[in-house]
């Protein structure tokens, strides 16, 4: 009848309604995601910067604030920062579970990633760095006796020149997303920064 025709359409109106809330409420969610994400990045950034102007002869508080950070905004279980040492990498500041105390030697050399970074001054990312037994031998042996899979590694660069590394490591397969190494490089360059500040504070 006209009567269950437009109580049918009337039906329908409701449902498009409904389907319309449905999508704006999904957007705003992630709208609202990436908002406080973004926050929570700019706090971190804040939080590090202002470190580093209270501590402009002591890196260590710096380097301890950023690896906090970088394990945390980039989901890392563990995060560690290397600085260059003659023909090694020096474990200058570790968060996290995975062993890696402070002040540990690591070599520089093609068979590590760390050490690659160095070498070769870029970014790596091993999605399963126990898989790279061909590609990274020491690296993946180490991942293998510490139980770690996923390996992130931003070099530290001044000028050009390679002065240390940050490393983040998760426990399981599980890649960084593009945004996680983006952040990694932030806080790569501010540990650069925190570096040179001291360095120049020093004279």
């Amino acid at each position: 009848t006209d009567n269950q025709i437009a109580l049918m359409e009337t039906f329908a109106d409701q449902a498009a309604i409904a389907i319309e809330n449905a999508r704006l409420l999904t957007e705003l969610q992630a709208k609202n995601a990436d908002l406080t994400e973004a926050l929570e990045q700019q706090t971190a950034t804040a939080e590090i910067l202002r470190v580093i102007s209270t501590s402009p002869t002591d890196i260590q508080p710096v380097l301890d604030t950023v690896v906090k950070s970088a394990a945390r905004f980039c989901g890392a279980n563990d995060a560690e920062i290397c600085h260059l040492d003659g023909a090694s990498l020096r474990v200058a500041a570790q968060h996290g579970p995975i062993p890696g105390p402070v002040g540990r030697l690591i070599p520089v050399g093609r068979g590590i990633v760390a050490g690659r970074a160095v070498l070769e001054r870029r970014t790596f990312h091993l999605p399963d760095l126990q898989a790279e037994a061909e590609e990274f031998p020491v690296g993946s042996g180490l991942a293998r006796e510490f139980g770690y899979r996923t390996a992130l590694v931003v070099p530290l660069l001044r000028e050009g020149t390679a002065v240390g590394t940050i490393n983040l490591r998760r426990t399981e397969v599980s890649p960084f997303t593009d945004k996680q190494i983006a952040l990694l490089q932030t806080f790569a360059d501010q540990a650069v920064l925190a570096i040179e500040n001291v360095r120049l504070f020093k004279g």
